[in-house]
């Protein structure tokens, strides 16, 4: 029953087409009310209960079309009776008309959204494809610690979180949400989002590229717990507020590339091919300008050097030669960046079947510590570590500059960098 009312039925329930028919709702309902001398009190009473509905749903539905789509099956049938009602008196060449009419309109709908109708169908009804994300729903599911006020933010992938999830969600569109985007301080956001929406896990989808604030609260606030092989990760936001707002000392910085960073010159100071020459065991690809990247002296973030690189979609990298090593591990990439263009550049792993990237440079002018967390998988091809990866947006005079690049065994996040503490990913 369940897969029927929450798979099959879906077709048909789907607000955005087959739900344009509530349309025609309005002028019946205008034909209600012109009429509404001659109605029985249930009939009276029905559409008040109705109406009431309406209005709740609307402000405490967030929007959201599950909720909205309860009343559709009495919507339907309000459509059909007073329809019927409407052109029962009249001519038999009328109803004939009206019918024709109708007919054509499914016909048409059908027709412009038949694709759409067959992708939704298949989609579904194979829950048990390779590409479903069963793994981290379970893991969901089977949350110990999350108490019954627990609620998910959910990053894209809203449809597929309220049908095979048994916790309660908020979609990031939620309008009670958007207060989260009023509030000035980094301390207040997190204050908002814990204690008032009492959100305690984030649920994002690899695709999502979220605005400033919401991004600030994942890289600062969150740890990772799991990693969909596929699209989506699930972070959850701290207890304790343990997130130093603070720079790691040069030395601190230095000391990381030497003992624990699994990548060969990520601080960028052996450039023994020349100050014009690509840095040591890194490799630039696609459009650099004039095919590398540059010795930096003045944009620096630790040490004496970084690398400053000019182009338009391009990976800038270093693969590991020992790549066979790091199957089914867990791994985090660190990278400080620096731009002035917006939402082009980022860090990007691929091990030849799987991939991971971080979010994107705001574009800001300033260093920004970009991070991504990535799994190794079993049949890995190969392990690079794309320290830059930049989209192609006709730019081919931006400048981006990338300073201590390091790659660490185990899931961390920015504060494990700030404590040089690891927390243990699942």
């Amino acid at each position: 029953m369940e897969l029927w009312l929450k798979r099959y039925f879906g077709l048909f329930f789907d607000f955005l087409y087959f739900g344009n028919l509530c349309w025609l709702a309005i002028p019946l309902f205008i034909y209600f009310l012109i009429t509404i001398k001659k109605r029985k009190r249930w009939e009276k009473a029905l559409t008040f209960v109705f109406i009431i509905s309406l209005f709740v749903l609307e402000l405490k539905g967030g929007h959201w079309y599950r909720y909205v789509l309860t009343l559709f099956p009495i919507i339907l049938g309000m459509i059909l009776l007073l329809g019927w009602e409407f052109i029962r008196e009249k001519n038999h060449y009328f109803k004939i008309g009206v019918f024709i009419i109708c007919g054509i309109l499914v016909l048409f709908n059908y027709y412009h959204f038949r694709n759409i109708y067959k992708s939704y169908w298949s989609y579904k009804v194979i829950v048990k494809d390779d590409l479903f994300p069963s793994g981290i729903f379970a893991f969901i599911n089977n949350i110990e610690n999350s108490s019954s006020d627990s609620t998910f933010l959910i990053c894209s992938g809203r449809y597929l979180f309220y049908y095979y999830v048994n916790k309660k969600g908020i979609y990031y569109k939620d309008p009670k949400f958007q207060e989260f985007y009023k509030q000035e301080r980094s301390e207040d956001r997190l204050d908002f989002v814990k204690n008032q929406l009492k959100i305690k896990y984030i649920l994002l989808h690899r695709d999502f590229f979220p605005e400033d604030p919401l991004r600030d609260l994942i890289t600062r606030w969150c740890d990772l717990l799991y990693q969909d092989r596929y699209e989506l990760s699930l972070y959850e936001i701290r207890e304790k507020d343990d997130y130093a707002e603070k720079d790691l000392e040069k030395k601190d910085i230095e000391n990381l590339f030497v003992n624990d960073s699994l990548l060969k010159n990520g601080s960028f100071e052996n450039w023994t091919k020349g100050p014009n020459k690509n840095p040591d065991s890194f490799e630039g690809g696609g459009n650099i300008l004039k095919g590398s990247a540059f010795r930096e002296e003045k944009e620096v973030k630790a040490g004496k050097y970084s690398a400053k690189i000019t182009g338009d979609n391009f990976n800038f990298f270093q693969n590991l030669s020992d790549s066979k090593e790091y199957r089914e591990k867990k791994i985090t990439c660190f990278a400080w960046i620096k731009t002035d263009v917006r939402n082009k550049y980022r860090i990007q792993i691929y091990d030849g079947i799987d991939f991971s990237y971080s979010f994107k440079h705001p574009g800001n002018g300033e260093w920004e510590l970009l991070q991504v967390n990535h799994t190794v998988n079993p049949e890995a091809k190969f392990l690079s570590i794309r320290v830059i990866q930049a989209a192609k947006t006709g730019g081919i005079d931006d400048v981006v500059y990338i300073d201590g690049a390091l790659l660490l065994e185990g899931f961390w996040n920015i504060s494990d960098l700030y404590s040089k503490y690891p927390k243990n990913g699942q």
